[in-house]
């Protein structure tokens, strides 16, 4: 018998070293006569299901002669984080010909195993919905559950009351930031000098003041499972103070400074149209003494040049004065068309979203079919050889499915990429139509950055590539 080894790096879950489990596996295989041909290791997963390995591991087997081939793992927790995954991870297996084996002696079936653990889930999550389900109807009478928000308590018919000494504290961390005009640091730090001390008896700190400052608890509104019940309890400060405080909490402070404009607008954007180098801006200072007068006069000369010219005299005496280049490029840029219209469209939008909702429509009724079959399983309704033919034609099925929706998915953000593209162009440029007589030298240039990848500059034309 042959065998495979397959391991999840998850030390947390107390399963040892990915070289602790490999050892483990060969002393198991050595134990049980099996031949080990090879192992397959998934490390922490970035996406919730994503195991490349898992998947190779399909695939080997689906390349190899079936019978007398067995997967080793060392429990049921390697194969799915619930019951459900491990199920799908068995039926997966053995419809390609092998079967699951466990280093864990105390699972001695594990397609049994799993199926007890589906059904005890099951009875659990009964309980847990009728659990949840009182705990939201209590919430909807406005009953306080857990710790209530500092200022309250929780009182004998279970609503937020009250407590006068914390509710005057809260009063006064309000009237401190919005009459006081003081940040959240100097509130803090007024309160610890004062001796006013937080529920448990510490010192105040920014975030427990932030926390106040945005709960919405203290205009009377009980908060829980989603939902918002107004007028549950006494409000300690009014809609207006609150909505004042929200507002300037959510203010972005203003920026301070304004970084040194370069000189020439275009510099790193423009090119040479005969070498190909990159232009460089250049400028000249010039001096004279007038003869009629004597006076001293003094000129400065701004053009861009070709830099294999000034760097290495090569190329040709291809000069341009800034500022006219620099008008003829922001010229050719707002002549440009609306580009909205530039990009090519597939199916319309309606006829992908409806494509889209039906695919998910039927992976959501391919899950419900394969909980109704685990659940027939589980009670003995159908047998395990139903359950792994039903399983198969659901799980290719559901492979259809998704690559359908994979490929849909692919081409919904390529299109949408695109269409980021070309919205975040069309605005720079109706910026650089409407507003650039008001931008500073600075903004300008980040637009013009944004807007063009490369200028290419002849002596009679010029050519402005767009970043998209």
């Amino acid at each position: 018998m042959r065998a495979l080894g397959y391991f999840r790096a998850r030390p947390e879950a107390g399963r040892g070293s990915l070289l602790e489990q490999e050892q483990a596996f060969l002393r198991f295989c050595q134990e049980q006569g099996y031949e080990p041909l090879s192992t397959f290791v998934d490390l922490q997963p970035k996406e919730k299901g994503d195991y490349p390995e898992y998947r190779r591991l399909l695939e080997y087997l689906r390349g190899e002669p079936r019978g007398f081939l067995v997967v080793v793992v060392q429990d049921l927790g390697q194969l799915g984080d619930s019951p459900r995954e491990q199920l799908n991870s068995l039926l997966q297996v053995e419809q390609l010909g092998a079967r699951v084996v466990c280093m864990d002696r105390e699972i001695a079936e594990p397609m049994a195993a799993a199926l007890e653990a589906w059904s005890r889930k099951r009875d659990a999550e009964g309980r847990s919905r009728k659990v949840k389900e009182a705990m939201r109807l209590k919430a909807i009478r406005g009953e306080g559950l857990g710790k209530p928000a500092f200022g309250y308590r929780i009182g004998a018919n279970r609503r937020f009351e009250i407590m006068p000494q914390e509710a005057a504290i809260v009063q006064l961390i309000y009237r401190l930031y919005l009459e006081n005009n003081l940040g959240l640091r100097r509130i803090a730090r007024y309160l610890n000098e004062q001796n006013i001390t937080t529920r448990r008896g510490g010192r105040w700190s920014m975030v427990s003041i932030y926390d106040i400052l945005r709960n919405r608890t203290y205009l009377g509104t009980y908060s829980r499972f989603g939902m918002r019940v107004a007028g549950s309890h006494p409000p300690l400060v009014s809609a207006d103070m609150f909505r004042q405080v929200q507002e300037r909490l959510s203010a972005r402070p203003k920026p301070t400074g304004f970084a040194r404009a370069s000189s020439f607008l275009l510099s790193g954007l423009v090119y040479c149209g005969y070498c190909g180098n990159r232009m460089i801006g250049v400028s000249r200072h010039q001096s004279w003494t007038r003869r009629r007068d004597g006076q001293q006069t003094r000129a400065q000369y701004r053009y861009y040049q070709c830099q294999s010219r000034t760097n290495q005299s090569i190329c040709g005496y291809h000069t341009h004065r800034a500022e006219e280049l620099e008008a003829e490029v922001i010229a050719e840029l707002r002549a440009l068309g609306d580009l909205r219209a530039s990009g090519q469209s597939g199916p319309p939008e309606r006829e992908k979203a409806a494509e889209r909702a039906l695919l998910g429509s039927k992976l959501k009724a391919l899950e419900r079919r394969l909980r109704h079959h685990l659940d027939q399983a589980a009670s003995g309704a159908i047998s395990l050889q139903q359950l792994r033919s039903l399983h198969q034609e659901m799980d290719a099925e559901r492979r259809h499915l998704e690559q359908r929706l994979a490929l849909l998915d692919a081409r919904a953000q390529e299109e949408a990429s695109l269409k980021r593209e070309r919205q975040h162009l069309e605005g720079a440029l109706n910026r650089l139509r409407n507003s650039w007589e008001t931008l500073s030298h600075k903004d300008r240039r980040e637009l013009l950055k944004m807007v063009t990848d490369r200028i290419t500059v002849y002596d009679d034309r010029i050519e402005v590539a767009l970043r998209f």
